[in-house]
């Protein structure tokens, strides 16, 4: 599988392995025709899988398979949430398998950090863990790793221990961080109940509400979700972005095409799910609808809230992806 790095997403969930390819592409407006990336590196396979458990589920109900090795995706897109630039260093986290640990009643999950160097993606540095739940990676605006699991621990670029969270130290039954702001500075704690932000430099929280509370997006001010809880008011409605504050929830967005709502920039959020993609401001006004051919997911923002991507693909009637591409837009003309 090869990943790519260069517009790689810092905000999903799913992991991915094997080779690395760097990408560049000169900027150009959709008056131009759209350039053809050119490959700087690409370097893989990275790590070697271990043995996994399976389950699949049928008509018949489901059915666990052996010990196998993990089948790899097809899609870039789905590779790409485990890699983030920190600094001159691109870092990336891949699930290798499961492993039996002394004294553990089950298997506990493997991964496998790497550093590469970014001009040549020569390997630096790697780490492995084992049974720390991997949930997501970040950058910081500082050139740091956030590595969030069962606590969150902050590296530097050559995945040394800076700093770590630990959730129970803070009185906390329970706590997931999930997302960071686009600028790289703020994290997201749900505490269940209650919500925090987090510094990602010191790791010092600020409590936002004390109600129950699952983002879809994080800035440094609140956060955003596509609770549909607003439908008592709007009963004719599907869909509905809340933003939550210091000063509590607003209603942003209410209509009939739903997604999960992504900041761009501390003012700006997008909504994924229409036909055409909406970017509203904190405040519930429009400000610009984009034209996009095919299925699209959201795929990433720069830290200067600059340009964001959409991934954009076609499917087979297997559900296999057919053709895939990256379209990077510029925040502040939609172009």
């Amino acid at each position: 599988m090869e990943i790519l790095a260069k517009y790689s997403s810092q905000c999903l969930k799913h992991f991915g392995r094997g080779a690395l390819l760097l990408l560049v592409s000169v900027a150009a407006g959709f008056a131009q025709k759209l350039p053809q990336p050119t490959r700087v590196w690409s370097v893989g396979p990275l790590t070697k899988s271990e043995p996994v458990m399976g389950i699949a589920f049928g008509a018949g109900g489901a059915t666990v398979t052996g010990p196998h090795v993990d089948s790899q995706t097809g899609s870039v897109f789905a590779a790409t949430p485990s890699v983030v630039f920190a600094g001159d260093r691109i870092v990336l986290a891949s699930m290798v398998g499961m492993r039996r640990v002394e004294d553990a009643q089950n298997p506990e999950e493997v991964y496998q950090l790497l550093s590469l160097d970014e001009k040549t993606g020569e390997v630096k540095d790697s780490r492995e863990f084992v049974g720390f739940g991997v949930r997501a990676i970040f950058a910081t605006n500082d050139a740091h790793v956030i590595i969030s699991g069962t606590k969150v621990l902050r590296l530097t670029p050559d995945l040394k221990d800076d700093d770590s969270f630990d959730f129970y130290a803070t009185g906390h039954r329970f706590g997931q961080v999930e997302n960071v702001s686009p600028d790289g500075t703020t994290l997201g704690s749900e505490t269940s109940p209650g919500f925090e932000l987090i510094d990602a430099r010191t790791l010092k929280t600020t409590e936002l509400t004390a109600s129950p509370a699952v983002d879809t997006s994080v800035s440094t001010k609140g956060f955003v979700t596509d609770n549909v809880h607003w439908i008592r008011d709007y009963p004719k409605d599907l869909a509905f972005i809340t933003y939550t504050d210091a000063a509590g929830e607003h209603l942003l967005y209410h209509g009939k095409c739903s997604g999960r709502p992504q900041f761009l920039s501390d003012n700006l959020v997008l909504e994924p799910g229409c036909k055409s993609p909406l970017i509203v401001d904190t405040h519930g006004n429009p400000v610009r609808k984009l034209f996009v051919k095919g299925e699209f997911s959201y795929a990433g923002v720069s830290q200067n809230s600059k340009r964001f991507a959409l991934q954009v693909a076609s499917f087979s009637r297997m559900h296999s992806i057919k053709q895939e591409r990256f379209v990077i837009y510029s925040v502040d003309t939609g172009d």
